[in-house]
């Protein structure tokens, strides 16, 4: 028999509620239902009732990320960070979360591949499970983006149609700090320095990036502006942040 996600409200009592108030327990439900409704695997709400501590843990980390971060989205107005499973940018980040959490579990790949089926269908973000991202991902608006192998650092943005990947089977490093505008790509065996923005169709292959950089052009013809940070400072409160990380850009 399949389980049944506990509700800490009924869905009518939800409608009335700020997602700030929502509970662990409604958040669950919700995101539960939604993987339940797109997941290829039958009865696969009764197989996620049994990693409910793994969803807790991955549930934890991102009211952190969203505590520190300005938008109205993620934040409200009083501080408290939202969470919201029908945000789709929220149910991305909590659900690459949760599959990263549970493969280095050792769960099995039917239901990992399950729940990375229902991210691309749902979300249109190819982002596989086994690849970990730093902390303060976000990937926002960010339709057919694909983000492949590599070595990322913290504070990364990406948006629509971005590509991170090998060529020739080598990979990127990322530094801490990457904002990805629309259309952009990382490729190959690049470093990517610190707090550096890629402009619009930026294409970096096999190249290694300065530090506080913007990148404009495309594979050989690169050319670099400073990065005054302010995409990244716009979204991140370093302010609450420097009090337990000692981070700024």
């Amino acid at each position: 028999m399949t389980a049944t996600p506990d509700a800490g409200d009924t869905p009518r009592a939800l409608l009335h509620k700020s997602y700030a108030d929502w509970t662990e327990a409604d958040i669950w439900a919700v995101f539960a239902s939604a993987i339940a409704k797109d997941a290829p695997l039958p009865g696969i709400e009764a197989l996620l009732a049994e990693h409910r501590a793994t969803f807790s843990d991955a549930l934890a980390q991102v009211r952190g990320e969203h505590a520190a971060c300005r938008p109205r989205y993620f934040r409200a107005a009083d501080g408290r960070p939202l969470v919201n499973p029908l945000n789709l940018e929220h149910f991305l980040r909590l659900l690459h979360q949760f599959q990263w959490r549970l493969h280095e579990q050792g769960a099995p790949e039917p239901l990992l591949d399950s729940l990375f089926w229902v991210m691309k269908g749902r979300c249109g973000i190819n982002l596989f499970y086994r690849q970990k991202v730093g902390a303060f991902f976000f990937a926002l608006h960010a339709l057919g983006t694909v983000i492949g192998y590599g070595d990322f650092g913290d504070f990364m943005i990406l948006t629509q149609a971005c590509t991170i990947g090998h060529n020739d089977g080598r990979y990127p490093v990322i530094g801490d700090g990457l904002y990805m505008s629309p259309g952009s790509s990382i490729l190959g065996g690049c470093r990517i320095g610190r707090n550096v923005h890629l402009a619009t169709g930026a294409l970096v292959i096999d190249r290694d990036i300065p530090d506080d950089v913007v990148v404009f052009g495309r594979g050989r013809d690169l050319t670099f502006k400073e990065n005054s940070g302010q995409w990244v400072r716009n979204f991140f409160d370093f302010e609450l942040l420097n009090i337990t990380r000692g981070i700024n850009f």
